[in-house]
């Protein structure tokens, strides 16, 4: 089938004529055209230090640059504006240096200062980073967050004593609260990039405190001082996002256009009508039914831009467990054997996606690896899980017998609550209702809340179940974990269990990451064999679609497509669609 033959297929399936008219007009409307275009939703922020959504990491990834970065292949750190750094023999103290090329765009130096000056300014709370938490193994850095949290400044932690030093303008010297054998991993993450001090001060954070009237300017086009591959100079609200190469940039060879638009759109219809009408180049997340065409397109061979994998996240159930019946623990294992996961991935999702027994992403295992104190490499392995490895029929008598031990008499329903906007949700929810009421004889009801009426419920205790999706802010199981201990924001289910806190506790201290990992083992276990105040369900997968004219992107676990290292292709390679 070719493009314009798939394009009359995924019009049925996706579009109103009416809609599909006034899309058309909206398209040919604009001629002018960046050297590579890719649709995004609207940005809140493109402050590296406050952006929490994926295509706000995505965009500011192009604009902001820390000490590490992901290699484009393996995904591993590799030397960004750090060319090199030394551990100390017990693995607390980094020392970085600074490559002397690394330049803001405004043609300066980046220092060691401005990560200090940044770092400081994420562990404020009034900053509102949202990835705070992220810098807490960083000696100190916790204290001296939460030391902010009052408004009394009499009970403030100076910023010397959290581990982050400048012995000289190129050298940061970070020491740990702990060995941690992901911090360069985290040292890629976008939370931890450096900050232009003087325009910082200019428009947003000055001795300590937040300009609020003008925290929003620093980033508009004019005002914005990055050091990454791209530098933003258009933002027109609601409509699109132009970047332009930064001549000052140091790995210059890695930049293969000079411009790059984000066509803003919330309507995933509307997106891919516009990439297979050649508006833009890259649509991420597509729609699944219409994900299920393209998959069949290309193992079949007729199309080379549809690109899926695995990701590092799970698709979970939240037990809300200070809700009885839901407080005792058999209940809350028979939820979780009645459910046919092999089932819900083959006949409701129909993409690839892996049943999730534990709560690490499985098919992420392979890309953690870790040296034990011996000198091995070694690799998280998780427990089984409830109910893996058994048949279907062992699954539902254990879930029944379960069911009888916890005494719930059945005349109360259960309640599955989920957000009305992903069609996704409605599906797993609904397959998991059938199973429920025909494995366990359960009355089970649905209910739809639009999301900040959900975060609110989730927050405040007020459900039975509800859908819960995690994806890893850095490649380690602890990014999972410690989110159920009894202290963390995201808990949210109200368990808590003293032997769980302890392991993790000892985990974070732990050098040995052989050590480590068996903590983390144990861990999981009790919450995904013992306890169950969530129920896994699925691992996620991710897709997107990329112009066979441009390589540099490459689908990987942490769903995150660098657009700063796109190239063109010439040759055979970017012929990738057939057409009519």
């Amino acid at each position: 089938m070719g493009r314009l033959g798939v394009l009359r297929v995924l019009l049925v399936i996706v579009f109103a004529p009416g809609v599909t008219l006034l899309v058309w007009l909206a398209l040919g409307a604009r001629a002018e055209r960046a050297d590579f275009v890719l649709t995004s939703s609207e940005p809140r922020t493109l402050d590296p230090h406050r952006v929490s959504w994926l295509p706000e990491i995505q965009l500011a990834g192009a604009m902001f640059e820390g000490l590490t970065r992901l290699n484009a292949d393996t995904f591993q750190p590799e030397p960004a504006v750090a060319s090199r750094w030394d551990v100390s023999d017990d693995g607390t103290t980094y020392t970085f240096q600074l490559r002397p090329e690394a330049r803001w765009t405004t043609g300066e130096p980046v220092v060691a200062e401005d990560f200090r000056f940044a770092w400081l300014r994420v562990l404020d709370p009034k900053s509102e980073a949202q990835y705070a938490h992220l810098l807490f193994v960083i000696r100190g850095a916790e204290s001296y967050y939460r030391a902010r949290l009052d408004d009394d400044p009499d009970d403030d932690i100076p910023g010397e004593r959290v581990g982050i030093a400048v012995p000289g303008p190129r050298t940061l010297r970070v020491t740990l609260a702990g060995p941690c054998s992901y911090f360069l991993d985290l040292t890629s993450f976008i939370t931890f990039s450096p900050a232009h001090r003087a325009t910082l001060e200019k428009w947003a954070y000055r001795d300590g405190q937040v300009l609020r009237q003008s925290q929003y300017l620093w980033t508009r086009p004019g005002n914005i001082v990055c050091n990454g591959a791209f530098v933003l100079t258009r933002w027109d609200f609601k409509q699109c996002l132009w970047l332009e190469r930064n001549p000052y940039y140091w790995d210059t060879a890695a930049i293969g256009v000079n411009t790059i638009e984000a066509y803003v759109t919330n309507d995933p219809n509307a997106a891919l009508i516009a990439y297979e009408t050649g508006r833009v180049d890259l649509v991420r997340g597509v729609e699944r039914s219409v994900a299920e065409v393209l998959l069949a397109e290309q193992q079949a061979g007729r199309r080379q831009d549809f690109h899926s994998g695995d990701r590092f996240a799970t698709f979970f159930f939240r037990v809300n467990c200070r809700r009885p019946p839901l407080t005792n623990a058999a209940l809350r294992k028979a939820l979780s054997l009645a459910i046919d996961r092999a089932a819900i991935c083959e006949h409701v999702l129909r993409l690839g996606e892996t049943p999730a027994y534990t709560y690490v992403p499985r098919p992420a295992l392979p890309l953690m690896p870790r040296a034990s104190a011996a000198g091995e490499t070694i690799f998280y392995q998780p427990p089984r899980g409830l109910g893996a490895g058994l048949s279907p029929a062992e699954r539902v008598a254990l879930a029944r017998e379960h069911l009888r031990r916890s005494g719930f008499d059945r005349s109360r329903p259960l309640e599955i609550a989920f957000a009305p906007t992903d069609p996704e949700q409605r599906f797993v929810a609904e397959a998991v209702q059938a199973m429920w009421e025909e494995v366990l004889g359960i009355r089970v009801e649905l209910k739809t809340n639009e999301g900040k009426v959900l975060s609110t419920r989730i927050r405040r205790l007020d459900y039975d179940v509800v859908r819960g999706n995690w994806f890893g802010d850095y490649m380690d199981p602890s990014t999972f974990l410690d989110l159920f201990t009894t202290t963390s924001g995201q808990n949210r289910t109200g368990w808590s269990d003293a032997e769980y806190d302890r392991l993790i506790a000892a985990a974070a201290r732990e050098p040995d990451d052989a050590e480590r990992f068996a903590l983390l083992e144990e861990a999981e276990r009790i919450l995904c064999e013992e306890e169950l105040p969530i129920i896994p369900v699925y691992h996620r997968r991710g897709n997107y679609l990329l112009n066979p004219r441009f390589g540099g992107i490459n689908d990987n676990v942490r769903d995150l497509l660098q657009i700063h290292r796109v190239r063109i292709l010439d040759g055979p390679a970017a012929a990738g669609r057939d057409e009519d």
